[in-house]
């Protein structure tokens, strides 16, 4: 194995909460392809490559669905399906945690009941049923930055979505 890539990818929404961070790493061999992948699942990490690598693209890249509403990563889409709250968490439970600050951002992103509420509020207007079609997304290369970068803007983003929540709803 030559290099790991980790990509921490970014969403200002999240169906349950005001924002989401998932991530996937990617092993790179000595040629250039890939060896192996992992992917984070709602805390915990999936393996990110199939058996037979009929999700590796051209030898470097890596085909991985994200669940919607949610953003948890897995290679396959049937194991949306056998989550028991696929569509509970996209329709009634949508904004069930306010903005949701995790340990990363304790000091750097300040929230309330307030702020939980109008969250809550907007996510709910925003709330829907899977239809489990899905579409695919390349990132633009002006998305990538370095983690030191994308950790100092991520309190600067929030604040500007609770601000805009703010004129929105009060």
């Amino acid at each position: 194995m030559k290099h790991i890539v980790e990509y921490a990818i970014w969403w200002d929404y999240e169906i349950g909460h005001l924002y989401e961070l998932e991530h996937a790493w990617v092993y790179d061999g000595h040629d250039g392809e890939v060896v192996d992948c992992e992917a984070s699942f709602h805390g915990r990490v999936l393996k990110g490559l199939l058996k037979d690598r009929s999700n590796v693209l051209d030898g470097t890249h890596v085909r991985l669905f994200s669940q919607p509403g949610k953003h948890a990563f897995s290679p396959i889409t049937d194991i949306f399906e056998l989550l028991p709250d696929l569509y509970t968490n996209a329709n009634e439970r949508a904004g069930v945690d306010g903005l949701l600050t995790n340990e990363l951002f304790h000091s750097l992103i300040a929230t309330n009941d307030e702020i939980d509420g109008l969250v809550r509020r907007h996510l709910q207007s925003l709330s829907f049923v899977p239809a489990m079609e899905f579409e695919e997304y390349y990132f633009a290369p002006e998305l990538f930055m370095p983690w030191s970068s994308l950790f100092r803007i991520i309190p600067e983003r929030i604040e500007a979505q609770v601000q805009e929540l703010k004129r929105q709803y009060l």
